[in-house]
This record gives structure tokens, C-alpha cells and sequence, in this order.
């Protein structure tokens, strides 16, 4: 368990788990209560590929998953087909600003913004590959409601430049992969005298987008994308999330 004044972060077999001592103003596009909502927790969930109860009913997949974890409150989860042993945690601090970023990256369903659809308006198509690119970001102080949108779009801005950097190849055409179809992102703003502005000209966006990049940088090289689609690890030298040592 690694401990923070403002959360607490836990490995479960198959969760990563981000806890807070009390509600906490957050905001994503997570499948378990996302949108802006006060969250207890926040978890990234391991699912097998071949779940047909998740692609079925992922939202009460997820608060089953939550309540058999023994979470109380309001759990925002998002979900992912990378293994939790592949999760990345960075850490920035500069001017009385932290910023943590916790990252699981799996490629195999990489694309590029404007490639074609494979999910037709009726919900029927193609089923998308579970490997994605899923970020959860503290910020300490906190952020206003606005400032914790412009978040989202600095650590996306993140997480592209670093897929930009390695070349990512879109998954069905020629471009260069812009993040996958089932990314999640989630914001925490912790603490209090929430700041008005997270841009770039910003400490604090500098910091999120920072966290964001080298995380997913730092998650790319143990992912690789195979014939059958699946994702490998690679053994690279990256501190724990769990114990700070370097492995």
C-alpha cells in the first residue's frame, strides 16, 4: 500500500485502487459513475478480453467488482484488458503543486482521431479490443470545476505527445495513433482554494501534462502489440507503484 496525506493506493490482484479520507471532486469519462461526481474511490479494474458479462453490462460489472473489493461510497471505475502488474505511477512537485499520475497502456486497439468508425449509431459493429490507455491524475491544491476540464485536455495532450514519440501505429489505417477507443482519463482535485486556470502557461498544467506524458512513456515499453492482438510485458527498469523500488 503506498500512502499519501490526501489518498491511499492499494494493489488488488486485478484493481488498482486510489482511496480518499473523504469525498473528492472528480471528473472522467469512466464507465462506473463518471461525469463530475464526489468519489471515495477510484479503480482501474483488470478484465479478461473474452468477458462476455462486461461487454454485456460493463457499469453493473464494474459495482459488482467494486462491492466484492469491500468499497463504500462512490466508486468511479474504469476498466482494462492490461494487467495491474503493468501500472505505472509518476509523481511532479514544484511550487507548492503535486501531481500524481497512476497509467496501465495497452495498444492493440490504438487509433487515430477521425479514423473510421467501427461501432455503427445502432451499437452494432464491430466489438472494440479491451486493451486501452487509462490515466488516473491527482492534483494537489485542488482545481474549480473549469480548471479540471482543461485537465482532462492537458493530460490527453500528454498522452498523445508520448504515443506521437513512439511511432504508435493506428490499429486500422496508416496514421499515427492519437491514444485507443476505450481510453479513460480521471481528474481528482484534492484539497482546498481550488485554482481557476490548469493551462499550459500554468504550474499546474505543466505538471499535469508532465505526469501524463511520462507515464505513458514510461508504459509504452511493456506493452507490445502481437499478431493475435494480445499484450505482452517487457521487462524494463520502472519504479513500482506499490513500493517505490525500481524492478
Amino acid at each position: 500500500m503506498l500512502l499519501n496525506e490526501a489518498f491511499t493506493v492499494r494493489a488488488d490482484r486485478d484493481a488498482a485502487i486510489v482511496s480518499f479520507p473523504g469525498p473528492v471532486r472528480t471528473l472522467s469519462w469512466a464507465v462506473l459513475n463518471g461525469g463530475f461526481c464526489h468519489a471515495d474511490h477510484i479503480i482501474n479494474h483488470h478484465v479478461n478480453g473474452d468477458d462476455r458479462l462486461f461487454c454485456a453490462e460493463p457499469e453493473t460489472w464494474l459495482d459488482k467488482a467494486a462491492a466484492r473489493l469491500g468499497l463504500r461510497g462512490t466508486v468511479v471505475a474504469m476498466a482494462t484488458a492490461v494487467e495491474m502488474k503493468n501500472l505505472i505511477r509518476t509523481a511532479m512537485r514544484a511550487e507548492g503543486v503535486e501531481v500524481t499520475c497512476f497509467a496501465t497502456v495497452g495498444c492493440s486497439n490504438a487509433l487515430s482521431i477521425g479514423d473510421p468508425a467501427t461501432v455503427m449509431s445502432a451499437g452494432l459493429g464491430v466489438p472494440a479490443a479491451l486493451h486501452t490507455i487509462n490515466l488516473i491524475v491527482t492534483v494537489q491544491p485542488g482545481l474549480t470545476d473549469q480548471a479540471m476540464v482543461e485537465a482532462v485536455q492537458i493530460a490527453t495532450e500528454g498522452r498523445v505527445r508520448a504515443l506521437y514519440e513512439a511511432a504508435i501505429q493506428s490499429s486500422v489505417s496508416s496514421l499515427v495513433a492519437t491514444g485507443t477507443g476505450t481510453d479513460c482519463i480521471a481528474v481528482a482535485s484534492l484539497g482546498g482554494n481550488p485554482a481557476r486556470y490548469c493551462g499550459k502557461h500554468t504550474q499546474f498544467g505543466e505538471l499535469i501534462g508532465k505526469a501524463a506524458y511520462h507515464a505513458v512513456k514510461q508504459a509504452l515499453p511493456r506493452a507490445r502489440t502481437t499478431s493475435d492482438g494480445s499484450s505482452t510485458a517487457i521487462r524494463t527498469e520502472i519504479e513500482n507503484p506499490w513500493t517505490g523500488k525500481r524492478s
